[in-house]
């Protein structure tokens, strides 16, 4: 749910992950599922992003044990958590996005593999029942397309844009224009 100005085009999440990293000005503190998806903890951890890890269970993160960690930002894969392939339900959904709204913070949407569901009707993304404007949509086609192309989009909300334009649009386009 988006408009084609919210959308960025780079070549893998590393390179997204950093431009949001830029974005947060590089001092924020960000939750992660745990157990959680290396490459992205990495990633932010080595653009001066703060990173800690918050408890799991069945329907994914815990939000209360996510409301003691102080975080600005947290990080989740809701559609199919990576590595465990928890698939947050809607409740749990909700409770995510109403913690976001209170604590005036973002939600960083991995939509790590969920346009592949071996049964049951797709779950809505977290951002397309966003209704605050807190969710960072991150996805991409190396899965749907091919690994090689290389191709990830970030789904900015508005708040995020003028930010984005300020601080960050000088940089080229990672992604081949073929």
């Amino acid at each position: 749910k988006c408009e084609k100005s919210q959308i960025l085009v780079g070549a893998g999440n590393d390179y997204l992950l950093m431009v949001l990293a830029t974005l947060f000005e590089c001092n924020k503190k960000v939750a992660m599922e745990n157990p959680t998806y290396l490459s992205a903890w990495y990633d932010l951890k080595h653009t001066g992003c703060s990173v800690c890890t918050v408890k799991s269970d069945e329907m994914g993160i815990c939000i209360e044990e996510l409301e003691k960690t102080g975080a600005d930002v947290v990080y989740v894969m809701p559609s199919h958590q990576f590595p465990m392939g928890t698939v947050m339900p809607l409740k749990r959904r909700m409770e995510l996005l109403r913690w976001a709204d209170e604590n005036q913070t973002y939600i960083i949407e991995d939509d790590y593999d969920s346009e592949f569901r071996f049964h049951g009707k797709p779950i809505p993304a977290l951002q397309s029942i966003d209704e605050q404007g807190k969710v960072i949509y991150l996805g991409t086609f190396s899965k749907a397309i091919a690994p090689a192309i290389r191709i990830s989009f970030l789904v900015l909300p508005h708040s995020l844009l003028e930010i984005y334009r300020k601080n960050c649009s000088f940089y080229s386009c990672t992604v081949s224009r073929i």
